[in-house]
């Protein structure tokens, strides 16, 4: 389901025709991932009444050692009240200037966002983000700056914003937390904002959720809060229940109201994605020549077997050596790059080792990280 606080939104509806219409092309770059999903949802907003929207969406990303591009689409349509088409795209961009292996790690990206309603509303964000992280493998943290603009077809006036953040991480075995505060400033306006997400993923159900507070600078005018949860059900690796619920904050940026949902849908997708919550981990990394001396490995526990899957063999589970110690050893012909991964453990079970950073795809879906240089 799109976000319902993003609906509606620009008259760069041509972004999200493309984004929906032709993603799923994009499974012949590097690193690629795309799913499909088709949604009915119950929305209704603090201004208007109960009305059923059913939605497609897609999205698809490629990443390479130091770029990540992210590209999303959807067509909602409104009971009664037409329907809005939606797009999005991500560039971020990252380095460790303190070498490989740093804790240290500085990231630069920008996001466009527009969308067009059939009643001719439109809107348009546009912002770029910079963040300091100082990340280990199970915890982290961040402080960033982001800045941005805004405008829809009502208001002639563009709004700008400006929002110092500060945010942390905790990986928890199979959960991990992430909180973030930020001092959002919109055209001189403060709007104080607290967040706390949760991710858990455990045999074929994961389950995500996130609260929020908002401060409002208005004297007699109380702030916002919301609480959802979503689940997902993969009945095989490439079909998915998605069930999701609860309230949303309105949008000070687009002046978008806030609200309630409820959504239910069905995700394909090439290979099963696990979830979450947003964070971007320091990168698991080797130079090549540590990744062929075979001393690369990983503990999991209660496993009798492991294979490996990732983006290197088609992701086709390949049976891992155990060393004298336990752990079960990466193989040794990985090549240089970004890859991804996942373990089959016991022949039953998917899971990302405990203690290795993952990555979130912006779309529900969680993957072990790790980075192989030249040197």
């Amino acid at each position: 389901m799109a976000d319902p606080g993003s609906l509606p939104l620009a008259r760069t509806w041509w972004l999200g025709l493309i984004c929906a219409l032709l993603l799923p092309l994009g499974a012949s770059a590097q690193s690629p991932r795309w799913h499909v999903d088709l949604n009915g949802s119950r929305i209704e907003y603090d201004t208007l009444a109960a009305m059923n929207a059913p939605s497609l969406a897609t999205a698809a990303e490629w990443q390479g050692t130091k770029l990540l591009a992210r590209l999303a689409g959807s067509l909602t349509g409104f009971e009664g009240a037409g329907r809005t088409l939606q797009g999005r795209g991500d560039l971020v961009g990252w380095f460790s200037p303190a070498g490989v292996g740093s804790p240290l790690r500085l990231e630069v990206g920008g996001t466009l966002q527009g969308s067009s309603h059939s009643s001719g509303f439109d809107a348009y964000l546009a912002q770029a983000v910079s963040r300091v992280h100082f990340q280990r493998r199970d915890r982290g943290g961040w402080l960033g700056l982001g800045a941005g603009t805004s405008k829809n077809s009502l208001d002639p006036e563009a709004v700008v914003d400006l929002a110092p953040e500060v945010g942390g991480w905790v990986q928890l075995g199979p959960t991990r937390m992430v909180a973030r505060y930020a001092d959002i400033q919109v055209d001189g306006d403060r709007f104080p904002e607290a967040t706390l997400s949760a991710v858990y993923s455990r045999g074929r159900v994961d389950v995500t959720a996130w609260a929020g507070l908002r401060g409002s600078p208005y004297e007699g005018v109380d702030g916002d809060s919301w609480l959802a949860a979503s689940a997902t059900v993969w009945f095989r690796d490439q079909l998915a229940l998605l069930l999701s619920g609860g309230t949303y904050a309105p949008d000070v940026l687009q002046g978008l109201p806030g609200g309630t949902f409820f959504s239910v849908g069905i995700r394909f997708a090439p290979r099963r994605i696990r979830p979450l919550a947003p964070a971007a981990p320091l990168p698991l990394m080797f130079t090549r020549e540590t990744a062929r001396s075979g001393a690369v490995g990983f503990s999991v526990e209660g496993a009798r077997t492991v294979a490996i899957a990732g983006d290197w063999n088609g992701w086709q589970p390949t049976p891992l050596a155990r060393a004298d110690d336990g752990r079960w050893l990466l193989p040794t012909d990985l090549p240089p790059g970004v890859h991804r991964f996942n373990l089959l453990v016991n022949g039953e079970e998917w899971t990302v080792p405990e203690g290795i950073p993952s990555v979130d795809d912006g779309f529900g879906g969680q993957v072990g990280l790790l980075v192989i240089s030249e040197t």
